[in-house]
């Protein structure tokens, strides 16, 4: 039996299965109260159901956990993303699923908090799209399965045993994990009279640990230096790049984060406020008026992420096993 076929017919078994329930529940005695688009593979509900809350219907449709550090407008473009990835594979939030999202705000004892309390919630899959929230979800739970969009070497931080084998219950996409190394490249050849970098970090942040040493590595072969400058929060921005001209920083590189996509209009200001050519690690951040940047389209892995959330839901739900992969590509980074 062929993948998509395997898929249509899970994705028909869920949605009988949903809409028995529905026929079952108090005042839904009727089929024509009950529409399936199966084309789509999407539900469409009557008005009364998604008004009614709680509604007994609702507790029984798949329940994903979703963890950022900043609810929109700040990421409203990456939810929009993984949105309409959902739509692609006939999933529609308040329709077919619910999403339970988690706000951590750059507080990582919140963010703990958060995915206890997803866990005790007994959702069926968390999304957590950066490294910081799947190593935080991937602490909490080994039973449930984990998505993730944007985590960076997730074999070096401990999130999978190897990207075709993780040998978990994290999958995903990441971002490419010598990304900072291209970026530096890139900056001493717009910047060739540079000799000192500064790399804009979160020390605590596995991740940029090791984009640290990577950049050491490749600025000794060419004689360069890295001058690392902590941030933690979006007050720490503007004082960096303060303390990048006093210690000589002729050009900088940013890790990338939750704190830094979020803030990176402040980040990109500064760095022209206080004329010190910067690379970034996500494309938008060139196309927002940033030098230069090395690195995918950060919405678009949102959008493919969904595609793994679509898979293990339906696995889920047909008890047929689970074909865990890591992807990477050489472009974007850890999913193809």
């Amino acid at each position: 039996m062929t993948g998509y076929r395997r898929d249509f017919i899970c994705r028909e078994r869920l949605l009988h299965r949903t809409a028995v329930e529905v026929q079952q529940s108090d005042g839904f005695r009727s089929r024509r109260d009950f529409i399936t688009i199966l084309g789509g593979a999407a539900v469409a509900w009557p008005d009364a159901i998604v008004a009614q809350q709680p509604d007994p219907m609702l507790k029984k449709l798949p329940r994903i956990g979703f963890l950022a550090s900043s609810p929109p407008p700040l990421t409203q473009p990456l939810f929009d993303a993984f949105d309409r990835g959902l739509r692609e594979h006939g999933y529609v939030e308040g329709q077919n699923l619910i999403i339970e999202r988690r706000f951590w705000q750059g507080d990582r004892e919140q963010l703990a908090k958060f995915v206890t309390e997803l866990v005790t919630h007994h959702v069926d899959l968390i999304v957590a799209p950066t490294t910081i929230e799947a190593l935080a979800a991937k602490r909490a739970t080994n039973t449930i399965p984990i998505v993730t969009a944007t985590a960076g070497d997730p074999v070096g931080v401990g999130l999978a045993i190897s990207l075709a084998h993780p040998g978990g219950n994290v999958t995903g996409l990441s971002a490419l994990s010598d990304a900072a190394v291209k970026a530096l490249g890139l900056l001493a050849e717009v910047v060739p009279e540079a000799s000192r970098f500064a790399v804009l970090m979160d020390s605590e942040n596995p991740l940029h640990a090791q984009g640290l040493k990577q950049l050491r590595d490749e600025a000794a072969k060419r004689h360069l230096e890295i001058l690392s400058v902590e941030k933690r929060s979006a007050n720490d921005i503007d004082p960096a790049f303060i303390r990048m001209l006093a210690n000589g920083a002729q050009a900088a590189l940013v890790l990338s984060d939750p704190v830094e996509f979020e803030n990176r209009g402040m980040i990109i200001e500064s760095a022209a406020k206080h004329r010190i050519p910067t690379a970034y690690m996500w494309g938008v951040e060139a196309v927002e008026g940033g030098l230069l940047a090395y690195g995918p389209d950060i919405a678009d892995l949102n959008r493919r992420a969904a595609g793994y959330v679509a898979r293990d839901m339906l696995q889920s739900y047909c008890k047929e096993p689970k074909l865990a992969s890591f992807r990477s590509n050489r472009r974007s980074g850890f999913g193809s």
